[in-house]
C-alpha cells in the first residue's frame, strides 16, 4: 500500500513539473505548440521530399496552424555503396548512407540559431532480381530517411526545451 502511495505521488510529481519524455511516441493529440512553429523549407529531390514529409509530420502531427517562428533548412547527400564483392566483380550486399546538414533560421531576425547534421546508414542485399533488388534500396533509403527525420526532430525538441527553459533576458 505504501508502495502504491509513493509511486502515485511521484507521478503527480512528475506531471506537475512538466515531465515529458523525449522519445515518446507522438500521436496528433500531442504537440508542441514550439515544435510546430518550425516550417520546413522544401528539400529537393524524391528523397528530400521524403524526409520534408517526414519532419512536418514528426514536428507537427496534428497539422495545427501556428505562425512560424524558425524555418528548417536542408541540405541532403544520398549515396550508395556496394560491399560483399564477389570474384566476378559482383556486390551482394550494398548500404545506403543519408547525411542531412541542416540550419535553424528565425523567421524575424533571419539569423541562424541553430546548425546541426545528421547521418543514417541503411543496408541491403542485392538479389538476382533487378525489380527486387530496386525495391530494397528504396527501402533502405527510406529507413534511412526516417532515422535522420526521427534525429532531427529530438535535436528540435532539445532546442525549444532549452530555449523554454532559458531565463528571460531582462
Amino acid at each position: 500500500m505504501v508502495r502504491r502511495a509513493l509511486l502515485l505521488l511521484l507521478g503527480i510529481a512528475l506531471a506537475g513539473c512538466g515531465f515529458r519524455p523525449l522519445y515518446a511516441p507522438r500521436s496528433p493529440q500531442d504537440w508542441d505548440r514550439d515544435l510546430a512553429a518550425i516550417r520546413v523549407a522544401p528539400i529537393r529531390d524524391r528523397p528530400g521530399q521524403i524526409l520534408e514529409l517526414a519532419l512536418r509530420e514528426n514536428l507537427d502531427p496534428g497539422g495545427q496552424s501556428v505562425p512560424a517562428l524558425w524555418q528548417l533548412q536542408t541540405q541532403l547527400t544520398v549515396s550508395r555503396s556496394d560491399l560483399g564483392i564477389q570474384r566476378n566483380a559482383t556486390a551482394t550486399s550494398s548500404e545506403i548512407t543519408v547525411s542531412a546538414n541542416y540550419v535553424l533560421v528565425d523567421t524575424k531576425s533571419g539569423k541562424q540559431v541553430y546548425a546541426n547534421s545528421s547521418r543514417a546508414i541503411s543496408d541491403f542485399n542485392q538479389l538476382t532480381d533487378a525489380y527486387a533488388t530496386q525495391v530494397a534500396a528504396e527501402d533502405a533509403r527510406d529507413r534511412a530517411l526516417q532515422q535522420v527525420a526521427e534525429e532531427i526532430t529530438m535535436r528540435m525538441a532539445v532546442f525549444v526545451r532549452q530555449l523554454r527553459d532559458k531565463p528571460a533576458v531582462r
